[in-house]
């Protein structure tokens, strides 16, 4: 089985008992904020887009809005920006630092790359007509995620110490694309 599928065979027993779950909630109004979600149902981070306007605003053909992941303080740890159309590229600034980007890959809206200078990229799939889909990076780590109930919400399952702020905000900004754009 190749790399970039070996998350459809779902997590083994020593991922049940080392995992981390975590989950996205985004509002009703597709310009509405989203929590992220640890395993006890807290809220660990809140983002949201500035300036809030809707999806189908023509002003986003000029510029998106900038997407902004903050502690539960409304302390700001991380923005996301277009950095460019084609192919659709997105800059993760920390501080003032590029942390990371963020690309859609092909023209259904439904591979991302999410790349970290400091640590591995990971491949997300997002297969057409279903709810159970995945990720993988380049040193191994897996990741599964299951819509629903409702599609505003993703269930996330991360193999041990696979997870960390950076991407689960690169999660939470794919979840966001995917539910507003896709």
């Amino acid at each position: 089985m190749s790399m970039l599928q070996d998350w459809r065979a779902g997590p083994e027993a020593v991922d049940l008992e080392r995992g981390v779950p975590y989950s996205f909630l985004i509002g009703r109004e597709a310009h509405s904020p989203g929590v992220i979600r640890d395993a006890q149902g807290v809220v660990r981070w809140r983002y949201d887009i500035q300036p809030r306007r809707s999806s189908y605003s023509p002003l986003n053909l000029l510029a998106r809005p900038v997407w902004v992941v903050s502690d539960v303080d409304g302390r700001e740890a991380l923005r996301v920006r277009r950095a460019g159309r084609f192919p659709l590229r997105f800059e993760m600034i920390e501080n003032g630092v590029s942390v990371g980007t963020i690309r859609r890959r092909g023209l259904l809206r439904n591979r991302y790359t999410v790349d970290f200078p400091s640590g591995p990229s990971w491949t997300i799939h997002l297969p057409l007509f279903t709810v159970y889909f995945g990720g993988v990076s380049s040193a191994g780590e897996k990741v599964w995620i299951l819509v629903g109930p409702p599609k505003l919400q993703w269930n996330l399952f991360f193999q041990s110490g696979a997870a960390d702020a950076r991407l689960l905000s690169a999660l939470a900004f794919i979840h966001r694309e995917w539910w507003c754009y896709a």
